[in-house]
């Protein structure tokens, strides 16, 4: 009756681990892989996966799985741990691709430099981060930044009522939300 007591429908744990910079993720990206090799790295963005792959090669001579989400399936991921490099700027298309892939728990890496970030504010966070001795490559990772990514993600998708494709987060936004300012 009116929905009071339906249960909400399972939602897959998200867990952000931000660092300042793009640089300072691949190189952290990197330290998690090597701590655990079982890891697959998932790409939104095939600009995204074109400078993870030029980085890694600088780094090992190892095969690094590195996919986009068009091509990650439960077949490929079967026994490995998924592990996302960005976040994709509509929520509900995460959300998609997380329960298609099977998972319960995901771990998505992010640089405050990143234009998702950029579009609400990334540089004055960056600002204060700095101010408080957080290092480019230190991790935060806490609920209340997960939950500020969600709704960022929730006011981009409200305004997007036709959404088109693009090579980039960066050319994502440009295309998707070219007009909004978010950040105030």
């Amino acid at each position: 009756m009116f929905g009071l007591f339906k249960k909400k429908e399972d939602e897959v744990k998200v867990v952000d681990k931000v660092v300042i910079s793009e640089e300072a993720k691949l190189q952290v990206m990197y330290s998690y892989w090597n701590q655990n090799k079982n890891i697959q790295f998932i790409f939104w963005f095939d600009e995204t996966l074109r400078l993870a792959e030029s980085y890694f090669a600088t780094q090992t001579n190892e095969s690094i799985v590195l996919l986009t989400a068009r091509e990650a399936s439960a077949h490929l991921l079967n026994g490995k741990i998924a592990v996302f490099a960005e976040h994709y700027p509509i929520h509900s298309k995460e959300d998609a691709l997380y329960k298609k892939l099977n998972l319960q728990k995901v771990e998505v890496f992010s640089s405050l430099r990143e234009p998702l970030f950029n579009k609400f504010g990334g540089d004055k966070i960056i600002q204060l981060m700095q101010q408080l001795g957080m290092k480019e490559d230190e991790v935060i990772e806490h609920k209340m930044i997960s939950k500020a990514i969600r709704n960022a993600q929730d006011k981009i998708e409200k305004k997007v009522p036709f959404e088109q494709t693009a090579q980039s987060q960066e050319d994502w936004l440009a295309k998707n939300s070219p007009d909004q300012n978010t950040g105030q």
